[in-house]
Parts: C-alpha cells; structure tokens; sequence
C-alpha cells in the first residue's frame, strides 16, 4: 500500500515561496571565525544532527512499525525443504510411495530447470533421507508443468506394468520422458509451442496429453511408442487447462475463448462446446475480454461425469461431460458497494462510474477464480460438494445435489480475516475427509473443514507466493503428505495428520 500523503500545510510550517535573493560581492566582508573546538563539540553535533535511521523514526513512526512487522521471522512449519532452484518455481507434483516408503517429488522453475527430489521416511512420515538429481535436457525458457504416471500405471488395462516417468513441459516448448527411477532422460517430443500444462491417462499412465497457451492445439502421445496420437484443434484460443475424465473415454479442456470442450480422443474430433463466458474469441491479444477460463477440475458425481472450470469473470461453471448439460453457474467473487459503484465517488479524471484504467484492471483481476476441485464420492454427506477458489482469498464450498440460484446451494464461504489479504492458487480435497487443503499467495497453506467452514490449521515457512501444490495421502491413514513450490525458490514438504 502507498503511503498516505503529508497534511497539507496548515500555516505553522515554513512556507519557501518567496524571491530569491543573491549576495553582493562588493559589500561582503571578510569575517575571521575561530575554528579551535569547543568543549563537549562532539555532544553538539549529535544534539543537532541525526543520522537516517533516526530521522526516519522521528518523522514518519508508522513506516517504522510496519517495517519492524514485516522483518518478524517466519516460523518454518515444514517438515523438509529443498532448495536447489535459483528462482521462481511454478511447478510442482509428488506421490508417496507406501510400501518403499519414498516420496517422489518433480519440481521445475523459472530457471528453465527441472529436478526429481527424493525423500525415504520412516513409517511415522519422519524425514530420513533427502537426494535431488537434475533433470538434464537444457531448456530455453521456464517450466511450466509436470507429471507422474506412477499413481497410474497399476490401472493398465493390459496388465502390464510400465515404467515410472517424468513428463516436463515448457514454455520453450519441448515435453521430455524422464525415468523416475534415477532421472535419465527417454525421450524428447516434438509438439506444439509454450507448453501450458500435460497430463497423463488415467489407466495405465502410457498416454501423455499437452495443451498449449500459444496456438490453442492440444496433442496427445503413447509414450511406449514414442508417437503422437492426435492433434485437437478447434480452441480460438490458449489451451489453459485439460484432463482425460477418470474412465479414460473423454478428454477435457478450457480455454481463453470462454469455452470447455469435450473431445473423443480416439477420433481426435470435439464432441461437443460449452460456451460458456463471452471473450470475443480469446485473449486480449486478439481483442477478447482477458483470459477467460482460468482452471478446470473433472470426476465430479457420483458418475464421475462432472467437470468444473473456474473463470476471470468471477464465476465457475459446471457442466456434464457425457450429457452436454450445463449443470451450475457459481458465483464466486461477490461485486462489493465499493466496486459497484465506482468506490463511492467520481472524482479525478476517471470513467463514467468514477474508475480509472487502473482500478477496472485490478477489479478485474480479483474477480479470477483460480482453483476448483470435487469433492471425492467415497466421502458420506459430500460426495456433491464442490470448491472454489479466487483471487480475493475466498474459498467457497457448493452442494451441487441442492438447486439453488445458478443450480448449485452455497454452503460456506471460509476466509482468513479482513486483515489478510492473500489470494488462493491452489486446492485440494482431502481424499477420505470433508476437508479442503488450499495455498495461498502470501505463503501460506491452510485445511478448512468444509461442513462447518472452520480452519482446522494452518502451515507456514515460505517467504513468497505459493505458485503450485499437490497433496500425497498415506495408504493406511488419513494423513496427508503436502508439497508446495514459491517464488523464494524453496520447495517444501508439510505433513497433516488429522
């Protein structure tokens, strides 16, 4: 925040507005100043002089206050942290591995560097051991995601065991195979430019699926073969988000043209668009409304046919993958008396409802919701609970079995108080409790419980946004293994045990 402007000059201070005035050299006189010093000079210069700090602490005590507020150290709650990148990580995914006991973590950054980081535990979850291995293929711009195939290579409808992989995408647009064994590089893909974000199928974990930011196409690949399989073109345009839905037959994307589509991914044509925010086309650069569609979440209901993606406009839709059916539209970021009227007044040059370009833009932004999720189905009483996440720091839990306005009950809305003001950039359900696992932009990650809309804790350590996260479960227990990367280049590691 800026800070306040002085008082105006009430006529007590010194007023320099008067003409200025210049020496005559023929009148000066030479005057002879004893230069011997006096006793006690050094209490007089110190009387009459103060240095910086100290005139900073005279004039202005307020400034003093908070920066001594902002300088508290940050208690590190973490269980492990590692810190091989040397800036900004934006992507981040993890599995915990029961029976070796290992947690398997891929970080990449804005470094154009990825790393697999590995950590053995005992069987309470204590850190033992930690090793980092570079992912080596040199990359030319910064990663942008990646992923695991491990959760799913158990589901091959063949049988088959494969082998574990890394997939990382960049914006330089390459997508590399790594093996998750010791981090040696399988391949590397040809594909689309600006790698936005990649996914792998659900049964077997052999086909990678990649959408991009740039040209709006979305590829899909057999890693055994190393071929691509299709191309899905028909986004006006970026591809902000995608996933096969959790029975493999579907793919799912949104986009900065406002629209969700679901495409057959044998015959690579699109099955079906769900029109659903009205941005002129796609982005700004091509005269739409900004970056439409934000986010998307699948597998909701009790079918698994539900799919929800949030949007810049404040809003998250949620649609019926199979039945073509939009089934909600949640309204998540509340227009305030403020905002909806021009913050109260219209003075200083702005627009007809008293805004500059300035105030709508910033408007706009904190309208964006930025994380959605389902809540899983095994869960009793909230197998229709959905969750919605923004930019002004909201998280929402909706009852998608109850019609309500828009199709959908509002059952808690869960803030940290008015005096934070941090967004949310990520969520996650607890798989087998009501509860929703959210980070934050001020560092912060925190577990509501969503029936009663009460923080349960909160967990702290990092000195800079949250820009990604993902959530482990231990077979066995309910606890939960959380992975986080930031902008202070740190990735860390917290533990919940309910």
């Amino acid at each position: 925040m800026a800070d306040a402007l002085p008082p105006p000059n009430d006529g007590d201070e010194e007023v320099f507005d008067e003409p200025a005035t210049f020496i005559d050299y023929n009148s000066a006189v030479e005057v002879k100043v004893d230069d011997t010093p006096a006793a006690n000079d050094d209490d007089d210069d110190d009387d009459a002089m103060m240095d910086d700090d100290e005139m900073a602490n005279a004039t202005n005590p307020v400034d003093d206050d908070i920066q001594q507020q902002q300088q508290q150290p940050i208690i590190d709650q973490s269980k492990a942290t590692f810190t091989s990148h040397s800036d900004a990580i934006y992507a981040i995914t993890s599995h915990y591995d029961g029976p070796s006991n290992t947690l398997y973590i891929v970080s990449g950054g804005g470094d154009d560097r990825a790393y697999l980081h590995l950590m053995t535990t005992n069987h309470s979850s204590a850190p033992q051991t930690k090793t980092t291995v570079p992912l080596g293929h040199p990359h030319t711009d910064s990663i942008s995601c990646v992923a695991l195939n491990t959760p799913y290579i158990h589901n091959d409808v063949s049988g088959t065991i494969q082998s574990n992989q890394i997939a990382v995408g960049s914006y330089d647009g390459s997508i590399v195979l790594y093996s998750t064994t010791d981090g040696s590089l399988v391949h590397v893909f040809e594909g689309p430019t600006d790698v936005e974000w990649l996914k792998f199928h659900p049964k077997g974990g052999t086909v990678l699926l990649v959408g991009s930011i740039a040209d709006g196409t979305i590829w899909m690949y057999h890693t055994p073969s190393k071929q691509c399989l299709q191309v899905f073109v028909g986004h006006e345009g970026g591809v902000t988000d995608g996933a096969f839905t959790p029975d493999g037959k579907w793919i799912v994307s949104c986009g900065q043209d406002g629209t969700v589509r679901v495409w057959a991914p044998k015959k690579g044509v699109c099955k079906h668009v769900f029109r659903l925010m009205d941005v002129h086309g796609g982005g700004e650069e091509e005269g739409g409304g900004g970056g439409g569609l934000t986010c998307l979440a699948v597998g909701g209901g009790q079918d698994g046919q539900l799919a929800i993606a949030g949007g810049e406009d404040g809003n998250a839709y949620v649609v019926h993958v199979s039945g073509k059916k939009v089934v909600a539209t949640l309204t998540h970021f509340e227009e305030s008396a403020a905002n909806s009227n021009g913050q109260g007044n219209n003075q200083g040059g702005g627009g007809e409802d008293g805004m500059d370009e300035d105030d709508e833009e910033f408007v706009g932004e904190a309208r964006s919701v930025e994380a959605v999720g389902f809540c899983p189905a095994n869960i009793p009483g909230t197998a229709h609970w959905c969750a919605t996440g923004g930019v002004d720091g909201v998280l929402k839990i909706w009852n998608m079995n109850v019609g309500g306005v828009g199709g959908a009950q509002l059952r808690q809305k869960c803030t940290r108080g008015e005096d934070v003001k941090a967004g949310i950039t990520r969520l996650r359900w607890h798989n087998s409790l009501p509860l929703v696992i959210a980070s934050y932009t001020d560092g912060v990650v925190c577990i509501w419980d969503a029936r009663v809309g009460a923080m349960v804790t909160s967990m702290t350590g990092h000195e800079d946004m949250i820009n990604d996260m993902n959530v482990s479960f231990v077979d066995g227990s309910n606890a939960a293994v959380i992975v986080t990367g930031s902008d202070d280049k740190s990735v860390k590691m917290f533990e919940y045990h309910p």
